[in-house]
């Protein structure tokens, strides 16, 4: 037992989310191992964590709120949408990979195992994470490998962690960076919390993504707003803005001094309105939905633009694949997530750190990312959607609890003490 709560406490999170796995995949690149062996392998490994977690929780499975039977009820709809595209649909040929559905239905079992927890968002797991992403980061500053053409200027992490996924790893550290720099003080933090942020910042301009940028502007936007208040929050936002503006000249050495080339893509997408070409997936993704609004049409667009591929947005895609009887429910589940994450943000909960990486991955998912693959959406919303904001008002960041003597009492007051 004691075991199960010192792994939940330090490593679960970290296992399920970015900086473990970005530490691993250097394994292959280095013995000369097939990638798959690691991804596949570490696949298993949280699986089997996620099973052991759900056995091992106090509450009773069926003990679900309202908004958490919502997110069950939309993942039950995309699932079967998935497995009628796989099998049904040209039957006995179907669409799509039988690996999509496995995926899907592991990233769900995952979430569940991420129900509210105190042990989550501990000062133990969060410099964790904040400690094995930053030295996993540390290693692809010079293991990094340029990106195949015709993504010219582009790094990834390694053979395993691509462009897109490497610049969200940066994008992650620079938050959780930012988080720790505002709430969780100790000695030197004023010079390490910046350092983990410029270290995000540069394994950003590797990755040469414009997406990681746009998401760390809107969520570090949303969190200020909800921190500090509106009055506050536009001051900060403005002050960051006029930073940002008189760093630019800098910026740009950093980024040519790395070789990236997100300054041009930045620039070309700012002069001529260059989406990579997202306005016509978008377009064509619409389309197929228009064309089966009640029930949806497949998880993957089937013809034209971006054939065999997802939308590029959740929205869209969950449309698409489950037509107005799942889109309207999901639509319902994320505007309930947007609004516990700001009040939990507001209330200075301990867990801001994970609302932000939720945050991080929904706002990713307007250009990027799939429903059906995006584990770390699955796990963080469920996540956010189990809390309860009644335990959560009970700390405001002012308000002192005597240390709790069971478990219950931990999970009455939402805090995890040490």
């Amino acid at each position: 037992m004691q075991f199960y709560k010192i792994y939940k406490e330090r490593v679960h999170f970290s296992l399920n989310f970015y900086s473990v796995f970005l530490l691993v995949t250097f394994i292959p690149d280095i013995l000369g191992l097939p990638p798959s062996l690691i991804t596949y392998g570490l696949w298993a490994i949280r699986s089997a964590t996620a099973c052991w977690i759900i056995i091992k929780y106090r509450k009773r499975l069926y003990d679900l709120n309202w908004s958490e039977k919502l997110f069950v009820f939309v993942a039950a709809v995309y699932f079967v949408n998935i497995f009628i595209d796989v099998f049904w649909q040209y039957f006995p040929v179907g669409m799509g990979n039988p690996i999509d559905l496995l995926g899907f239905f592991l990233s769900i079992l995952i979430a569940l195992a991420f129900r509210y927890d105190p042990f989550f968002f501990s000062n133990r797991s969060y410099y964790f994470f904040l400690g094995s992403l930053a030295f996993g980061l540390f290693i692809a500053f010079f293991l990094a490998k340029e990106s195949p053409f015709p993504l010219v200027g582009r790094y990834d992490a390694n053979s395993t962690v691509n462009t897109i996924n490497y610049g969200q790893m940066g994008c992650a550290l620079c938050l959780v960076a930012i988080f720790g720099f505002l709430n969780k003080p100790f000695k030197y933090s004023k010079l390490m919390y910046p350092f983990l942020f410029l270290l995000g910042m540069v394994s950003i301009m590797k990755a040469g993504s414009r997406s990681p940028i746009v998401v760390l502007g809107f969520v570090s936007i949303f969190y200020f707003f909800a921190k500090s208040g509106f009055v506050k929050g536009l001051i900060i936002v403005g002050v960051s803005a006029v930073v940002v503006y008189f760093s630019l000249g800098f910026l740009v050495e950093l980024s040519e001094a790395v070789g990236s080339g997100i300054v041009t893509r930045i620039i070309s997408a700012v002069e001529t309105g260059e989406t990579s070409g997202r306005d016509v997936i978008y377009a064509n993704a619409i389309g197929h939905f228009m064309d089966s609004p009640i029930f949806g049409n497949f998880y993957l667009i089937p013809d034209g633009v971006a054939k065999g591929y997802y939308p590029h947005n959740f929205f869209i895609e969950a449309f698409m694949t489950t037509g107005i009887v799942g889109g309207i429910p999901y639509v319902v589940m994320i505007l309930i997530c947007i609004i516990k994450s700001f009040r939990i943000l507001k209330l200075r909960h301990p867990s801001g750190w994970i609302i932000l990486l939720f945050l991080q991955t929904l706002i990713y998912g307007m250009f990027s990312s799939s429903l059906y693959s995006s584990q770390d959406f699955w796990a963080l919303s469920f996540f956010v959607l189990s809390m309860d904001m009644a335990v959560v008002k009970k700390y405001n960041g002012k308000v002192k609890f005597s240390k709790p003597k069971t478990d219950l009492d931990r999970q009455t007051t939402g805090i995890r003490f040490t």
